[in-house]
């Protein structure tokens, strides 16, 4: 700072005085602190956590007492981000945040608070140290946003949020459509050109986005038990498998019972887009229960879960399901032999939601004490599995007490999003765990927002997430249009010996009888409730 020496002063006199106001300042900006030996609470717990290297400010609360707070946050390279202010609620500028973030892949990202309590003294914590990852995760993530239990379940839309800011916009909702249901919304190796989801009741169908091109389709026939539900796209984006189900939900009395989906009967399909045609085997159309299916990485082999049927008087929480896979080939339309990957009825679990990495090396899934509708069940916890050892483990590090589940991978196999109920146990929100070329998996970031006390008033449930390289930029007028629209009907396979097929595929079979006293079975459209 340049001061001007005022005329007829003196040359020590002044001197003098420069010194004098050098020192106050130094004194007004060096608070004397007590050190706490320990980590300050703060909310979101963005504490000990691996960081993509692209999101948004990781905004949080500072949940310790007091009048004044400073604020922190360095690493090896860049400008250091400091706040001050009496406000315990840290909004960090977007521009100094990304700056920092981006001059420091793979180093350590410090923040240091310091508390002012009502006496006047200082009290420094010790610093919070994360983590900045080399590796970006895509930047968009697409979910469907569902009140929670049947607390005006029918408002519901599907939505996507810009990871690297705090932008979020509709993709679309069913306010425009009767308020009926939306689900399974699906895309393509992470591609946002190439999405489908499903549209249940009024306007029903199955809505498919391709290169800006929208179409319609009912994918129900005269051989299958259902239209689509649970979809897997192939890579070379004209082929979706999708199981077929009578899908049924039980209300019970029970603690930790209170909703549980599942299936009286179930097999797998696989649509051909192009040609509109339906097609199965005899392999994976059985008296047992496959479902959920998901493509390899390179699309040869098909990955489902398969169970046993329910039984008059067998209790539902006795049902469990295995992980399977069969090669098939899509141009050919030859399917090879089925085989069992894990046999999670030998260790009592019931497995679902399988999820092969991108990269072929790793299947993503998780393991719960029973049926498949993991979303329900604090049991329902993440596990890894190596395709080449088929040794799979728990996430220790990214599970919680409460319901993990609903997972989708990053393109580039590092990063991975989930859904969990670990914040209230009513709600599920979205976290971000990272996994190195090891194949470990650190402690999960719950999804940023711009107010840190977000989720406090939000009880929506973040439902399905699913990974993107960019927006969905789908005209909306066209796409309510065609969703008015009546749906294309599509073929089933004249090659598929329809006789060798199960009764399952072609029967709708009554529900079993559930033992568990005060609970009601319906119907159920599959929606995630």
């Amino acid at each position: 700072m340049k001061v001007n020496k005022p005329v007829g002063m003196s040359q020590g006199f002044f001197l003098l005085i420069l010194t004098f106001l050098l020192f106050q300042s130094l004194i007004s900006n060096d608070h004397t602190f007590i050190e706490i030996d320990r980590l300050p609470r703060i909310d979101p717990d963005y504490t000990d956590v691996v960081i993509p290297p692209n999101i948004a400010p990781l905004n949080f609360l500072i949940s310790e007492p007091g009048v004044e707070y400073k604020v922190e946050i360095t690493s090896e390279e860049g400008s250091p981000i400091r706040l001050q202010s009496d406000k315990a609620k840290v909004i960090l500028p977007l521009k100094k945040w990304k700056a920092l973030l981006q001059s420091n892949p793979g180093q350590d990202l410090n923040i240091q608070i310091t508390v002012k309590d009502s006496t006047g003294q200082w009290m420094q914590y010790k610093p919070i140290q994360n983590t900045i990852a080399s590796d970006k995760i895509d930047s968009y993530v697409a979910y469907r946003l569902i009140n929670p239990g049947y607390v005006l379940w029918w408002d519901m839309g599907i939505y996507q949020r810009n990871i690297e800011t705090f932008e979020e916009s509709a993709i679309m909702t069913n306010r425009v459509t009767n308020n009926n249901c939306m689900n399974c919304h699906e895309f393509c190796q992470n591609d946002p050109e190439k999405m489908m989801f499903h549209m249940r009741a009024a306007f029903g169908g199955t809505m498919f986005i391709q290169d800006g091109e929208i179409s319609k389709v009912n994918t129900g026939t005269d051989y299958t038990m259902s239209a689509g539900v649970y979809p897997s796209w192939h890579p070379d984006g004209n082929h979706v498998a999708f199981s077929v189900n009578k899908i049924y939900q039980s209300f019970h009395s029970v603690e930790d019972k209170s909703i549980h989906v599942w299936d009286s009967a179930s097999d797998l399909v696989v649509y051909d887009v192009q040609n509109k045609m339906i097609t199965t085997s005899p392999k994976v159309s059985t008296k047992r229960m496959e479902n959920l299916p998901t493509w390899s990485a390179d699309g040869k082999t098909l990955y489902f879960i398969s169970g046993d049927v329910p039984e008059t008087g067998k209790k539902l929480d006795s049902y469990h399901y295995n992980l399977m896979r069969i090669p098939y080939n899509v141009t050919t339309n030859e399917w090879g032999e089925v085989e069992m990957v894990i046999d999670a009825t030998k260790i009592g679990k019931s497995i679902s939601w399988p999820k092969p990495s991108p990269d072929g090396k790793t299947l993503l899934f998780t393991m719960s004490d029973y049926g498949y509708f993991s979303i329900h069940f604090k049991s329902s916890d993440l596990y890894l599995l190596d395709l080449g050892t088929k040794h799979f483990t728990r996430l220790d590090a990214v599970n919680s007490p409460h319901s993990d589940s609903y997972h989708s991978w990053s393109s580039n196999s590092r990063w991975f999003v989930f859904a969990s109920k670990r914040k209230d146990g009513l709600c599920s929100r979205l976290y971000f765990s990272y996994v190195d070329s090891n194949g470990k998996a650190y402690k999960p970031v719950l999804l940023p927002q711009k107010d840190p006390a977000f989720y406090d008033t939000f009880i929506k449930n973040y439902n399905k997430p699913e990974m993107i390289k960019g927006p969905v930029k789908v005209n909306h007028a066209d796409l309510i249009k065609m969703a008015h629209q009546d749906p294309e009907p599509v073929r089933f396979d004249p090659a598929v010996d329809v006789d060798a097929l199960s009764s399952a595929t072609r029967m709708v079979r009554e529900p079993a009888d559930v033992d568990d006293l005060d609970a009601l079975a319906l119907p159920y459209a599959a929606d995630g409730r």
